[in-house]
């Protein structure tokens, strides 16, 4: 699912074309699944690295990180350019046993998160959430770009 409209649409688009994909419905939803599909199922990539493309951290955020992570994040940058997403977004991500939410690296869409027992719910305001669940265990706003990854045998993780 994929509420925003994303400013890199046509630099996206023709990005993933370049792999074999064919956007025939014209859609920036369809061109961030194709992404996803590109970098988890046909790249390998975990869920994590993919929010790390697609919605990258700012070069000099990157600077600032532990060595490690520098180059890890650096890498990443330089390997798929064309395929960081700008704009506001924000995506949920049905996968075998999760679900994934990430929001665009300036939070300009927004996404609030939260979780009673083994139940978590995403929503663009805290205020939808209360209305399914009024008493959550615990409420929060993921950072920009910050992948919220929630599994059926680990519970809720934000990853960044």
């Amino acid at each position: 699912m994929h509420n925003g409209e994303i400013s890199s649409y046509d630099a996206n688009r023709r990005t993933i074309e370049m792999y074999g994909y064919k956007c025939g419905l014209l859609t920036d939803t369809e061109v961030m699944t194709y992404i996803v599909d590109y970098l988890v199922r046909r790249k390998g990539l975990t869920l994590t690295e993919m929010a790390s493309v697609m919605a990258a951290p700012f070069w000099s955020t990157i600077e600032g990180m532990p060595e490690d992570e520098r180059e890890r994040h650096a890498y990443l940058r330089r390997v798929f350019p064309g395929l960081l997403v700008t704009g506001p977004f924000s995506i949920l991500l049905g996968f075998s046993g999760g679900i994934m939410a990430l929001n665009d690296r300036l939070k300009l869409r927004s996404l609030v998160a939260a979780e009673k027992g083994r139940t978590v719910y995403f929503a663009s305001e805290e205020s939808a959430i209360r209305v399914v669940e009024p008493s959550p265990d615990r409420v929060w706003s993921p950072g920009g770009g910050e992948p919220v990854i929630f599994t059926l045998d680990k519970g809720a993780s934000s990853c960044r």
